[in-house]
């Protein structure tokens, strides 16, 4: 391993940029690092994956995290710890690392990186990092101090990585109570990178960064899902990069002429197209869960079939899954008629422009009587979900205002993620009958796991009002009851990892 010091910070953004252009775009990591003052082990934590490894021994030994806190009690509180909370940039050669006890780290293994970097930059180079002088001293530490309380460094890694401090119980319920949204380093290393902010309402497209694939799940019942199709087609991307896209249509037993449709439109269409088709309904989580055992690459969009995309939403979603791989992401709707201009064919290929003028309840809504879980001291009250919670981050430790908790406010029309984070069998769970808290339960086996949920605010959908699914508002609300209940069951049921 090489490695290069950056003793100027203003460097650092040059720097940033100069490897995303020869190497690629980094994800934001962070990591604590635990050594014993004697040598003997060391305890490592990379995003919310705890691993330990004693000296002279390469392989690390994995542990599934339950609870945070008795897992350092398994170790001798009597011994001197260092412990450091470092954030880097893991690009697909080398990392930046920031905060370390020698300063900010570039390593590498990657020769001819090294060379351009020492070159272009006039960085010094290290074969050993220990031949560079600390500049920070580490003062030892206990993990736990005289009454028992977890180490404060210890406990702000978990609290902002996701990671359940203190709970022994398994039930989702509890996991989401000890766990916080607070994704504010995150903003700090977007900018960095992107030179923008991460909740920035302006798409900025930097001609340096390439999308990567991405596949896209839309379940179809008794739409025309042609609006949401052109939408893809009239993204603000190259026809190379929407190649790279995979989209598959599950018609989940609809009863109008789906297929005769898509038929219609399927030439001026760039993107890989799928079609998946039941003779019955078998309800939208079968749907989405066929169509995401076909899907075929990491970045995973799920979207509804009464959606329209603004034109820059590919964009903005896969960069920001590219640099966070461990959140959800989701837009804000705007509601539209059938009748609007914005579903007119040439609009929907030429690109839609995004809005800000949301009429989505996670900006702004009022308590009211039928909310389903909902808080009734919000009743009537007017409530900015957005502003309330500064954009998701105080929707933490299992706080809810009204309806919405940090669950709640993933809604499924527009849900994007990295692949990777779903490693349970049935993504969406098949329990849930007709309309309502599917996605909330989706979401919340996700975010017990140390995922992030971070509104998108760059780009919007468009939704399509039509009269209820489920036949009328009473039937919907009956199922939004009864699917209510259920999600409070599998809540309190022992979550299985």
């Amino acid at each position: 391993m090489k490695y290069l010091i950056i003793k100027n910070k203003n460097q650092e953004k040059n720097i940033i940029n100069c490897l995303i252009k020869v190497d690629s775009l980094p994800q934001i990591q962070r990591r604590l690092n635990v050594f014993s003052a004697d040598d003997k082990f060391q305890i490592e934590i990379l995003n919310n994956k705890v691993s330990y490894r004693q000296k002279n021994r390469s392989k690390a030994i994995f542990v599934e995290n339950k609870n945070l806190k008795y897992f350092f009690k398994s170790f001798d509180n009597s011994k001197d710890y260092y412990i450091n909370d470092i954030s880097f940039l893991k690009f697909k050669n080398c990392s930046i690392l920031f905060n370390t006890y020698h300063g900010t780290i570039i390593s590498t293994e990657n020769e001819q990186l090294c060379q351009i970097l020492e070159k272009k930059f006039k960085l010094i180079r290290y074969d050993n990092i220990n031949d560079h002088k600390l500049i920070v001293n580490p003062e030892p530490e206990h993990l736990f101090d005289e009454i028992g309380v977890l180490n404060s460094k210890i406990r702000n890694y978990g609290l902002k990585t996701g990671l359940d401090i203190r709970s022994t119980s398994t039930s989702l319920k509890v996991r989401l109570s000890n766990i916080s949204n607070d994704y504010s380093y995150l903003d700090y290393y977007y900018e960095k990178i992107m030179g923008h902010q991460l909740l920035s309402t302006n798409s900025h497209q930097k001609k340096d960064c390439s999308i990567m694939n991405m596949s896209i799940i839309i379940p179809v019942y008794n739409q025309d899902v042609t609006y949401t199709l052109l939408s893809i087609q009239g993204q603000n991307l190259s026809r190379d990069n929407k190649k790279k896209i995979q989209v598959i249509v599950v018609n989940d037993g609809s009863k109008n002429n789906v297929i005769d449709e898509i038929n219609k439109i399927k030439n001026k269409l760039d993107f890989e197209l799928q079609i998946i088709s039941f003779e019955e309904n078998m309800g939208l989580s079968n749907a989405r869960n066929v169509g995401f055992a076909i899907s075929k690459y990491n970045q995973v969009l799920f979207l509804d079939s009464d959606i329209v995309l603004s034109k820059n939403y590919i964009y903005d979603m896969n960069i920001r899954i590219q640099l966070i791989p461990n959140a959800i992401f989701t837009c804000m709707r705007k509601n539209i008629d059938r009748s609007s201009n914005i579903l007119k064919e040439n609009l929907l290929l030429s690109g839609v422009d995004s809005s800000t003028d949301f009429d989505d309840s996670r900006v702004i809504t009022k308590g009211k009587e039928y909310h389903i879980g909902g808080d009734k001291a919000y009743l009537n009250e007017e409530i900015s979900i957005l502003d309330d919670t500064d954009y998701f981050k105080e929707l933490s430790f299992g706080s809810q205002i009204d309806i919405y908790n940090i669950a709640t406010v993933v809604s499924g029309h527009n849900i994007a993620l990295n692949k990777a984070l779903i490693n349970f069998s049935e993504p969406f769970s098949s329990k849930f009958k007709g309309w309502g808290m599917e996605d909330a339960y989706f979401s919340a086996k996700l975010i017990s796991k140390g995922c992030y949920v971070i509104p998108v605010l760059s780009s919007c959908v468009y939704h399509i009002k039509h009269p209820p699914r489920s036949g009328s508002i009473e039937q919907k609300n009956k199922e939004a009851h009864d699917n209510y209940i259920m999600y409070e069951k599998l809540l309190n049921q022992p979550w299985k990892w």
